[in-house]
């Protein structure tokens, strides 16, 4: 394949993604925030980003074993997204918080496809010493449909003054058609066809881990980090709702400085992890984030709240670079499906065990302390427990870029 075809391929992929974050930015950010609208439990909000996390992770260990089997990398993209983005306009008219988390864990199913599939491509058409910025520059695009669309939803839905079904009912339909064009982008990229040819069973989808000591450190290290990181996700919505009574377009807002300061330390981040190394930054990235409940927890207007979401998407953007550029330095070219199914298959169990806890953790808190206290006791106590996990993370062994 020529270097020509294969940079129109990756300017496919970015078009594809800014797409389908913009898509995915009407809707994807305000979930838990209408699950806490429709008056839902802490462990509900839990159980949503258990359920979502653990299916659209568990499952990708199969799905990159078939997109390495039959080397259709962008076919599995364009059928699970596609499908993905329907379940948008399924959405509308969502009354109660079960019907929404059932079309939310269902939609995490099919995004399981999209993952491994896409990453495999993505390190395929990269030049091994330009992955890190590769990777930033796709990062950067999601982050700016995301940031653009979240906003506009966010002033739609605060300008609405019917009821919460009325109100989510056109960031569903644009979060829906957006998605489903974005993805049939992905129909004019050329199927590569490195095709592992080995059968697909139980065994070989946990193989990743038996044959690379620095894949399979890497991964358990990021297991146990994982779960403790995804503890407060279903604690943080009620910050925002019930504590600092923030409106949708703050909401939005939150959700756009995250989006906004990722997207700006992408290119840097990018220059950075391939000149330095992959390790630093996977460190500077964790340690950074292991602070960011603490924002939440003393959190006593919407402006606390705005600088965590900052601080977090700096340390965030470093970490998706740094983390990217590792897992393809240490897989296998004809393999990289595989791995990056089992490392997010792994972390994705490890999300859905902890965002479950967090949720019970949160509900204890909250009837022993009452709302506020409840919430800043565990959320201190979360911090804690990050920091002390990602101590790890210094064991783990630097990569060294391959083909």
């Amino acid at each position: 394949m020529s270097r020509r075809w294969l940079a129109s391929d990756l300017k496919l992929i970015y078009l594809r993604q800014i797409i389908v974050a913009f898509s995915n930015g009407f809707a994807s950010p305000f979930v838990s925030v209408f699950l806490v609208q429709l008056k839902a439990s802490a462990s509900s909000v839990g159980l949503l980003s258990s359920l979502t996390n653990l299916i659209s992770n568990v499952f990708q260990p199969f799905w990159g074993a078939v997109s390495d089997f039959f080397g259709k990398r962008s076919s599995v993209v364009v059928l699970g997204g596609a499908g993905a983005s329907v379940i948008w306009l399924l959405a509308i008219g969502t009354r109660t918080a079960q019907y929404l988390i059932e079309l939310i864990a269902l939609q995490a199913f099919l995004n399981s496809m999209v993952t491994p599939a896409l990453s495999a491509l993505v390190g395929e058409l990269s030049p091994s010493m330009r992955r890190g910025r590769v990777a930033a520059s796709i990062n950067l695009f999601s982050s700016l449909g995301s940031l653009v669309a979240t906003l506009i939803s966010g002033y739609m839905m605060m300008k609405n003054t019917g009821s919460l079904t009325t109100m989510y009912a056109v960031p569903f339909a644009l979060a829906g058609s957006f998605g489903l064009a974005g993805n049939l982008v992905m129909l004019k990229v050329k199927e590569h066809h490195y095709s592992s040819r080995r059968s697909i069973n139980l065994g070989g989808l946990v193989q990743p881990l038996r044959e690379d000591d620095r894949f399979r450190h890497f991964a358990v290290v990021s297991f146990w980090s994982m779960l403790i990181q995804s503890l407060p996700w279903g604690l943080f919505p009620f910050v925002m709702i019930d504590v600092v009574h923030a409106d949708m377009f703050q909401v939005a807002v939150i959700s756009a400085i995250n989006g906004a300061s990722i997207m700006v330390v992408q290119r840097t981040a990018g220059r950075l992890v391939d000149k330095y190394g992959r390790k630093p930054f996977v460190l500077a990235g964790k340690f950074g984030l292991s602070a960011f409940p603490l924002f939440y927890a003393f959190a006593s207007s919407v402006t606390w709240l705005y600088l965590g979401n900052f601080e977090s998407g700096i340390f965030n953007g470093l970490l998706m670079v740094a983390v990217f550029a590792y897992l393809v330095d240490v897989s296998p070219v004809e393999k990289r499906g595989s791995y990056f199914g089992v490392y997010n298959g792994l972390t994705g169990v490890a999300m859905g065990i902890g965002a479950l806890v967090g949720g019970y953790l949160g509900d204890f808190m909250i009837g022993e302390f009452g709302l506020i206290l409840g919430l800043r006791y565990a959320l201190v106590l979360i911090a804690s427990a990050r920091f002390l996990v990602n101590l790890q993370f210094f064991g783990i062994e630097e990569s060294r870029p391959q083909a």
